[in-house]
């Protein structure tokens, strides 16, 4: 079957978008296409790890049933057998390192680290981690601020009086990262537009100032009158309305004039039809344009300057963040992009891209060169394109539906391919029903006047279907009642403990969730569910790496190590078990532990340290156990972590905000209820949803905080207020823009709540206010709006057996996710230095016999068989009788006794006589005779050093292949002596 040059599905939740994708996948290998040659990536780790899971999981199923093999080849419309789908398994798995299935920033990282000299990066290149990142912001920062020039120290202090309205920070280096996070990408983004892109590099930065700011760009040829206008002149209107002050509200309203400080007053009735106060109101909207101007100009000073000295003093070295992977990409000029497009270009010949509503504008420019040329007729190539942008929830990290717009676009040219997939394989109808009703296109656009929304924001939602349309199913609509003059999170806790006592998951193997907006919020649920007795109740939110006791008075001794001073951290070790454990004859004085602690941290590195602290903690009864454990793994990989990237800059106290940064999660067992995210839940499906629609903000967010943004022609312009931009019919636009976009995202991440409920689904609404607005305000509104009710069988569960099993489909539920466990790694070929003293190790000829090895390595792969023998190191390369394979330098993976085994035969040779097969391991060993040392004494030494490397591959070898470890001989090879010595 001849494919498509472009596909594109739109596939709605649960409608099998993973399915089709891994079909496609299929498709092309049983084709004749190498798997290398394929470019499936995706949004997220977790969902590319979905995809490669369910590509390897059908092809094994498929080769070891002859029924699942029929039915594959119905859905690839070809005639294959089980032998068919274990070749193509073989085939993949030997490649799996060569696989290109993962994540866009994976791809664009590997693009990356193979021309970093072109890209101007200097060294290894690295993601900066979540503690990184900041760290060098605050640092560039001071060094921004310690410019030597006085020139430049004047433009630094203009911008920032201008970016910051003149005020002054008193804690400024934290006040300048915080900005910078904010508005950093935001002139990264500005400056790579597609419309500056386009431009010549002698016109691109004028072009990118006059998006800053200036009123010619933002207003056209009508620019506001009495931008120039003073505070003075603005006070001074308050005499000639001095006479009006006896009218009602007037007085305020002449006061707020008078000491006018930037907060402009609303304009009371009785002055109306004022022309003064009109004038004086004019003039203080003209005045706060005027200065949402200045500001935005000074945030592009700063803006500019920060990005200048980032580029050469982080980005240069190497560093980088992910969002840098695409931007530096796409500033490759084109006589280095075109050939490296060229060379990639040939190489992969189709491409599958998954959660394409998540691409952003910068991702797309560094692909779109590639995808368009894959997807030209006649090219014998292909590109499958999967999204819904129903499901667009990461626009906050720069995604754009639009281009999924264009591709849809593209794929109802004739030739191309445009399949929609309403259908869902994981709700039952009730449930369909539900979100039919509240996310219909029409009822949405109108209720939310969202008409004209731009592209970006036009919601699409078609009627949804399920599947099962004779499973009973339930949807339960509950209100939840205000207990005080504002909504809180606690008028939603009763319902949600209600509704969980009367079912029970946890006794019938109900797979439930609850998802809520934000980590705090789950928190908060979990600890009120544990306290009303229900256990089986995990959070699997992000919560801080160090929450136990134990490990607080863990980093005071950090605290301790560089501040002898810190009488709060001596006070809290002295009266933790700490003190008891380490030091049973009384706790030293502050200077001496200081001295000691940091001479313990600085000889034996922080995690030894710590473990040495916890094995002295163990032996304390009551203070040690599985929760401060667990929480410790966690701990001591941070301290790892911490030691590796901590350079001369970097104080050991700093180790106190890393770990405070760290989040780690906890993964529910079995047979619990989950309380997570809606953002976390993408992907996943349960039985029983739970949503606690708690909505303390609209869904147009919070107005007027962030940027004034325009797109044609780009330019930016903080927000001047409400009270200004609603008056201003420019403004007016670009603010409805953004609460429309704002919307839209909104309706997208609770269009994934919603969906992701198989047989039931509860929403507790926001309670709803006196007077009810004219139009939505918040989801809940939508909900009521449109009329859901509670609808279906509230007996639901009934039918579900306490062992976990449906009594009418005879079908398991969905198991929650096992608890993750630390597999141990041997690595049997690995060298290592072990008892050696700093003489040896610092000698300059240390390490010289190591490279020795790995250069005979090198020299013996390359031999298959000699034709004679030297001696009995030479007669390892004769061939033998009976000789069926021979392996050289294969590496393994393994999992036996419950360790993850990772290992590297030399030499196997394989032989079979009379029906029975046999293999010798042999391995290459280039150590030295000792002085004074005889060849017997020498071999015995090896033999002995070397028996449990032997054994391992022994052990291994016959795991691998079915031979048995009687069958198997392990010989070293000697180079020093050029024997042999069989183990």
């Amino acid at each position: 079957m001849k494919l498509p040059p472009l596909t594109v599905i739109e596939a709605s939740a649960g409608t099998g978008k993973t399915f089709s994708l891994v079909t496609r996948l299929l498709h092309l290998i049983f084709n004749g296409t190498d798997p290398e040659r394929i470019v499936a990536l995706t949004f997220s780790r977790m969902a590319a790890g979905e995809i490669f899971n369910s590509f390897i999981e059908r092809l094994s199923k498929a080769a070891k049933d002859e029924n699942v093999a029929l039915a594959e080849s119905k859905i690839l419309g070809r005639n294959l057998a089980s032998a068919d789908f274990t070749a193509k398994l073989r085939e993949v798995i030997s490649r799996q390192h060569l696989s290109l299935i993962g994540t866009l920033d994976s791809f664009m990282m590997k693009i990356v680290r193979m021309i970093p000299l072109e890209l101007g990066l200097e060294g290894e290149v690295t993601i900066m981690s979540e503690y990184r990142d900041p760290v060098e912001r605050v640092r560039l920062a001071g060094d921004m601020l310690m410019r030597q020039t006085p020139e430049a120290k004047s433009i630094f202090r203009q911008a920032f009086r201008l970016a910051f309205n003149g005020s002054g920070a008193k804690s400024f280096l934290e006040e300048f990262s915080d900005f910078i996070t904010k508005w950093h990408h935001t002139y990264r983004d500005l400056c790579e537009s597609e419309s500056l892109a386009k431009l010549p590099e002698s016109e691109r930065l004028q072009a990118l100032v006059r998006a800053w700011g200036d009123p010619e760009r933002i207003w056209g040829g009508e620019v506001p009158a009495g931008l120039d206008v003073s505070v003075a002149d603005i006070r001074i209107m308050a005499d000639l309305l001095a006479d009006k002050a006896s009218a009602r509200g007037a007085a305020a309203f002449i006061e707020a004039v008078r000491g006018f400080d930037g907060t402009v007053p609303k304009l009371p009735r009785a002055l109306a039809e004022d022309p003064v106060a009109n004038e004086a109101l004019e003039k203080m909207l003209a005045w706060k344009k005027a200065a949402s101007l200045k500001m935005t100009q000074g945030v592009f000073l700063l803006m500019h300057a920060y990005e200048s000295a980032y580029a050469s003093n982080v980005r240069s070295r190497g560093l980088v963040t992910f969002d840098d992977l695409p931007r530096l990409l796409n500033s490759l000029p084109e006589g280095t992009r075109l050939p490296l497009e060229y060379r990639m270009d040939s190489h992969f010949e189709h491409w599958a891209l998954d959660e394409f509503q998540d691409t952003s504008r910068g991702q797309w420019r560094a692909l779109e060169n590639l995808i368009g040329e894959a997807s030209l007729p006649g090219s014998g190539r292909s590109v499958f394109v999967v999204g819904d942008r129903k499901q667009s929830i990461y626009e906050w990290r720069g995604g754009d539906v639009e281009i999924l717009g264009g591709e849809v676009e593209r794929a109802k040219r004739d030739g191309n391919r445009l399949e929609a997939l309403d259908e869902s394989y994981r709700y039952v109808s009730v449930i369909s029903k539900a979100v039919s009703d509240v996310f219909r296109e029409n009822a949405v656009m109108g209720a939310l006047d969202m008409d004209d929304a731009p592209a970006s924001a036009k919601w699409q939602c078609r009627d949804h279907k399920s599947f099962d349309k004779t499973t009973e199913g339930f949807v339960q609509v509950i209100q939840a009642m205000k207990a005080g003059r504002q909504a809180s999170i606690s008028d939603f806790l009763k319902p949600l403990e209600d509704a969980l006592n009367a079912v029970k998951p946890w006794e019938r193997g109900i797979a439930t969730a609850i998802l809520v907006r934000k980590n705090d919020i789950g928190e908060t649920v979990l600890r009120y569910l544990k306290s009303k007795g229900i256990s089986k109740v995990v959070f699997e939110g992000d919560s801080a790496v160090s929450d136990s006791p134990a490990l607080a008075a863990m980093m005071d001794l950090v605290k301790l190590a560089e501040h002898a001073n810190d009488a709060f951290a001596y006070s809290h070790v002295k009266y933790s078990p700490i003190a008891e454990a380490m030091y049973p004859h009384g706790l030293p004085p502050p200077a001496e532990l200081s001295a000691q602690l940091l001479s313990d941290f600085t000889k034996y590195g922080m995690a030894r340290k710590f473990r040495d602290v916890r094995e002295a903690l163990k032996r304390v009864p009551g203070t040690w156990n599985d929760f401060t454990e667990s929480r410790f793994e966690d701990f001591i990989k941070c301290a790892a972590e911490f030691e590796e990237i901590r350079d001369a800059s970097m104080r050991l106290s700093d180790f106190i905000d890393f770990v405070s940064r760290k989040r780690r999660r906890d993964f529910a067992e079995p047979g619990m209820v989950r309380i997570m995210t809606m953002h976390q839940s993408k992907g996943l499906g349960f039985d029983w949803v739970l949503i606690p629609f708690f909505e303390p903000e609209k869904m147009i967010g919070e107005r007027h905080v962030g940027p004034l943004r325009n797109y044609d022609p780009d330019w930016i312009m903080i927000n001047p207020g409400s009270s200004v931009d609603m008056t201003d019919p420019v403004l007016a636009k670009t603010e409805k823009r953004r609460q429309q976009i704002q919307i839209y995202n909104s309706l997208c991440l609770n269009y994934v709540a919603m969906t992701r409920a198989k047989k039931a689904l509860t929403v507790i609404l926001h309670p709803e206010n006196a007077r009810p607005p004219l139009r939505p305000e918040r989801f809940s509104d939508l909900v009521r709006h449109v009329g859901l009710k509670t609808d279906g069988n509230p007996l639901w569960y009934a039918k579900m057996k306490p062992d976990g099993a449906d009594a009418v489909s005879g079908s398991p539920p969905v198991p929650g996710r096992a608890r993750r466990k630390n597999v141990r790694k041997f690595r049997p070929s690995e060298s290592f230095y072990e008892g050696l003293g700093g003489d040896v190790l610092f000698d300059e000829n240390f390490g010289v016999s190591a490279r020795r090895g790995s250069e005979a390595h090198e020299k013996y792969e390359r031999i298959e068989w000699l034709d004679a023998a030297a001696d009995d190191f030479d007669r390892a390369f004769l061939k033998p009788d009976g000789f069926l394979a021979l392996w050289r330098e294969k590496t393994y993976e393994l999992f036996v006794d419950g360790k993850w085994e990772t290992g590297q035969f030399d030499r196997v040779v394989f032989t079979e006589k009379d029906g029975v097969k046999k293999a010798v391991v042999y391995d290459f060993k280039t150590n030295g005779i000792a002085s004074g040392e005889t060849v017997r004494k020498f071999e015995e030494r090896m033999a002995g050093i070397y028996a449990r490397q032997m054994e391992s591959y022994r052990r291994a070898l016959s795991s691998l292949t079915g031979i048995g470890t009687d069958c198997i001989k392990t010989v070293l090879l000697l180079e020093s002596s050029r024997s042999q010595v069989e183990l």
